[in-house]
């Protein structure tokens, strides 16, 4: 939702990002450009720069990376980026992420302004001097930031799974820098993503568990295809949720501070509060916690589709300074990783395919039945109730027609009985079950 995604050669063309880039000039004398591996990546990024000549922006173009490096460009050098991706999604499909000068990914509102710009029509006189510059050392110099983050590494076998992506152009040689022993699979780029896709759920990487077990490794690690989202294996190659994996960053870190999204499981914010930390709550994605961090929250962020905000913010979302962070925690605590590990509640999720406009309608209408009966409520994405004995959270969809619930508890009986209040609650409301 706040960024533009669609299919390659339907939704999305070349003609599209031209329009886009000369959008972008009217903001932007100078912008920066990179893009992710996947097939229509290079085409929609000349594309782009072309657009952004066409209105008189002095471009860099930095070519070839994961997402850290179009971070890093607007954080540390302080361009305006556009980074074409389409993450975690199919080969078939692709998109642009966009960030202001210090890093601030760009609003839903800023995202409207760009959207009004195309549809009104672009100017083509160039009202500066335009012209594009080739950085391709960019990538270096992000590595070599990336290099100076961890105060300490090294020590630990690591088996990495680049999923095929962009992560593959940076992070295996890093971690062999760093003093790690790599043993990598799926670490050549390549465009359609052949080995497992690139969406680095427990189900498509579950294949990791058994390189972990046979090459006696302290951690396994998967990335998706841009590099933001990341999945990390214990030493018996059972994966981590990311709430897991975020307690032991807590835990070698010593972190006080926790932004978490409103969907995380309640042994994240459990754990935090036992420790005497405490836990700050943001809507589901990607974009809060890293808001929230730029605002100087500090801390660690988490969220549920397993994007981290490490280092205190020092390059937000970027999923391999979080694979450092992670790697440097593990070393801290020493043992084996599944010894600093929680166990994870009984969960069940739900989703209701409603319509675009009825899915708000159901959940303005759970948010009015549930505040008026319980007293733990939380309302900033949807409806949060915790009790006892769990908790659920009924919510709109950021990208689908469908109302998602997510439901957690101590056992199964427990869950059951969640489940069928959550039910009834949305009968109530008018959801078809």
């Amino acid at each position: 939702a706040y960024d533009v995604r669609g299919i390659y050669g339907q939704d999305l063309t070349p003609e599209i990002f031209l329009l886009l880039g000369a959008a972008l000039s009217e903001q932007f004398s100078e912008f920066c450009t990179c893009s992710d591996t996947r097939i229509s990546s290079p085409a929609l990024r000349l594309s782009l720069i072309a657009g952004l000549l066409g209105g008189g922006a002095k471009v860099v173009d930095a070519g070839l990376g994961p997402i850290g490096l179009a971070i890093y460009a607007a954080k540390h050098r302080r361009y305006a980026v556009g980074y074409v991706t389409a993450s975690h999604l199919p080969p078939e499909w692709n998109g642009l992420k966009l960030y202001e000068p210090g890093g601030r990914p760009i609003s839903l509102e800023d995202l409207d302004r760009l959207r009004e710009s195309v549809e009104r029509g672009v100017s083509w006189r160039a009202k500066r001097e335009a012209k594009v510059v080739i950085e391709e050392s960019l990538l270096n110099s992000y590595s070599e930031y990336l290099r100076s983050l961890p105060r300490a590494a090294g020590n630990l076998r690591v088996v990495l799974d680049c999923g095929n992506g962009a992560a593959s152009l940076v992070v295996p040689n890093l971690l062999r820098e760093l003093g790690y022993e790599v043993i990598t699979v799926n670490c050549d780029v390549d465009p359609l993503f052949s080995a497992r896709g690139c969406e680095p759920t427990a189900e498509a990487t579950s294949f990791l568990g058994d390189p972990v077990r046979r090459f006696q490794a302290d951690v396994g690690v998967a990335f998706d295809g841009d590099g933001d989202r990341v999945i990390f294996y214990d030493e018996k190659g059972r994966p981590l949720t990311p709430e897991q994996a975020a307690v032991v960053m807590i835990k070698g870190h010593k972190v006080r501070r926790v932004i978490a999204n409103v969907e995380c499981s309640w042994l994240l914010d459990r754990f935090v509060k036992e420790t005497g930390g405490t836990v700050e709550i943001v809507p589901v994605g990607r974009i809060y916690i890293i808001y929230k961090s730029i605002e100087g929250y500090g801390g660690l962020g988490v969220e549920s589709s397993g994007h981290y905000v490490t280092y205190e913010g020092a390059n937000l979302d970027d999923g391999v300074a979080s694979l450092l962070y992670f790697l440097e925690a593990v070393s801290a605590l020493g043992g084996p990783v599944s010894s600093h590990v929680p166990p994870t509640p009984l969960a069940r999720r739900l989703k209701l395919h409603v319509g675009d406009e009825m899915k708000f309608v159901i959940v303005e209408r759970m948010k009015e039945r549930l505040s008026s009966k319980y007293r733990d409520t939380t309302t900033i994405d949807g409806v949060r109730v915790d009790l006892e004995e769990g908790w659920f959270l009924v919510r709109p969809s950021n990208t689908e027609p469908v109302v998602r619930v997510t439901i957690e508890a101590g056992d199964e009986a427990s869950l059951k009985r969640l489940e069928e209040l959550v039910r009834e609650e949305l009968r109530e409301a008018g959801a078809p079950l």
